[in-house]
C-alpha cells in the first residue's frame, strides 16, 4: 500500500515541474528568438535498462579509466574523464561535467575560462574548479594534472579533481514516473516582417555572440538598436559582436547582406559574428533571453551557413494548442494522483483505528 503512496507523490512531483515549465514556455510565447523548455522524464522500467546497459562494474564504480589531459603552452588544460566528474562552482550551485577546461586565475586558484575576441585566455567570468577539498589554490606555482585527476602543485599532490561516481542506483522506492532533465528545444520559430532595419532574423542555425560583463553568450533575438557610440547593441543595451570585435555603425541608412555584412550608407561597417553551434547540450539559459555555454565547454561547430533576413524577426517555437493541451491533461493526471493519496490515507487511517480495537 505504501508503494502507491510513493507512485502517487513522484507522479504528483513530476506533474509539478511539468506545470511549471509549460507556464513558463506560454509566458515567453511572444518573446522574440525564445525557444521553448521539454521535460524529459523517465519511468521505472527505462531506468532500470539503463542502468543494465551502462558500463558499470560490481565495485561500486563506473569503469574510472583514467584522465584525459591536453595542456596548451600558455598554461591551460582541457581534461575528459569517464566513470567520474570534474565539478566548478557555479551561480546556481555545483555543476558536474565529464570535460573540464581550465587555468590559473589572478587569486592563484584553478578557474574555468572563456576566450575574448582575441583568442586569449580570460579567467574574469570564469567558475572556481573545485577538488576533493574545495577550491583548488595554485598561486604562482607550476602546476600539473596526472592522469589520475591528482593536481600537483611544485611536484606536490594538493588535491584531486575527479569525484567518482557513487554505488549504482537503479532508482529510488516508487513505481511512477521521474523527472530526468530539461532541454531546450531549438526548432527554428515562425520568422515575420517587421520592417525595422536593425531587426536581424537568423534563417536556419546560429547564433548572434553577445558581449556581457560575464563574458561572451548568445542568442536568436536581433531585434537590436544604435546606442550613443553609434554601436550595435541588444535591446539590454550588451554590444553585438562582430569579427573584429564590437560593431561601430556611423550612418543612417543601413543595410546588412545575407552572411551578416553590415553596410551603413553604402559603406562596409563590418561582418555580424554568427556562429553556428552544434554542441547544443552544453548551452544554458541566463536570462533576458540569452544562453551561455556550460562551465568547461567550449562552442563547437561549422561555419554559419543560414541566412540573416534584415528587416525579420524570429518568434517564439511555442505551440499555444499544444502547450494547453499538455497543460490541461497535468490538470487531469495531478488531480487523479492527488484523489489515490486520499484514498491511500483514509485506508491507513481506517487500518489504524481498527487495530487500535483490536
Amino acid at each position: 500500500m505504501l508503494r502507491g503512496l510513493y507512485t502517487a507523490t513522484s507522479a504528483m512531483t513530476t506533474n509539478n515541474k511539468k506545470m511549471d515549465v509549460i507556464t513558463n514556455n506560454l509566458a515567453n510565447i511572444n518573446t522574440t528568438g525564445y525557444k521553448k523548455d521539454l521535460v524529459i522524464s523517465e519511468t521505472f522500467p527505462e531506468v532500470l535498462i539503463k542502468k543494465i546497459n551502462s558500463p558499470v562494474d560490481y565495485t561500486g564504480r563506473e569503469g574510472f579509466k583514467g584522465v584525459e589531459v591536453n595542456q596548451e603552452e600558455n598554461g591551460a588544460y582541457q581534461l575528459s574523464t569517464t566513470g567520474g566528474f570534474f565539478r566548478t562552482k557555479t551561480l546556481s550551485g555545483v555543476s558536474y561535467e565529464k570535460m573540464l577546461n581550465f587555468a590559473v586565475n589572478e587569486d592563484g586558484y584553478l578557474s574555468t575560462y572563456y576566450r575574448d575576441q582575441d583568442g586569449n585566455i580570460d579567467t574574469s567570468a570564469g567558475y572556481l574548479v573545485l577538488g576533493n577539498r574545495g577550491p583548488v589554490y595554485a598561486g604562482n606555482a607550476a602546476v600539473e594534472v596526472n592522469e589520475r585527476g591528482q593536481v600537483l602543485v611544485d611536484g606536490n599532490i594538493v588535491d584531486n579533481l575527479v569525484m567518482l561516481a557513487p554505488p549504482p542506483i537503479i532508482g529510488t522506492l516508487n513505481s511512477g514516473v521521474r523527472l530526468d532533465k530539461i532541454e531546450i528545444n531549438f526548432d527554428q520559430g515562425q520568422i515575420f516582417e517587421t520592417d525595422n532595419q536593425l531587426d536581424f532574423a537568423l534563417k536556419g542555425r546560429g547564433f548572434f555572440q553577445i558581449e556581457t560583463p560575464e563574458g561572451v553568450s548568445y542568442t536568436r533575438d536581433g531585434s537590436f538598436k544604435i546606442n550613443g557610440n553609434h554601436e550595435l547593441v541588444t535591446a539590454e543595451g550588451y554590444r553585438v559582436l562582430g569579427n573584429n570585435g564590437p560593431i561601430v555603425i556611423d550612418g543612417t541608412k543601413v543595410a546588412v547582406s545575407e552572411k551578416g555584412d553590415i553596410f551603413a550608407d553604402d559603406e562596409w561597417m563590418g561582418q555580424l559574428n554568427i556562429i553556428d553551434i552544434e554542441n547544443l547540450k552544453d548551452l544554458r539559459k541566463e536570462g533576458g533571453n540569452l544562453y551561455k555555454m556550460a562551465a568547461g565547454t567550449e562552442p563547437e561547430g561549422p561555419p554559419f551557413t543560414g541566412q540573416v533576413l534584415q528587416g525579420f524577426l524570429e518568434n517564439s517555437n511555442v505551440d499555444a494548442v499544444k502547450e494547453m493541451i499538455e497543460m490541461i491533461t497535468l490538470f487531469r493526471n495531478y488531480e487523479s494522483n492527488q484523489k489515490m493519496i486520499k484514498a491511500y490515507d483514509d485506508t491507513l487511517q481506517k487500518v489504524v483505528n481498527e487495530v487500535g480495537k483490536v
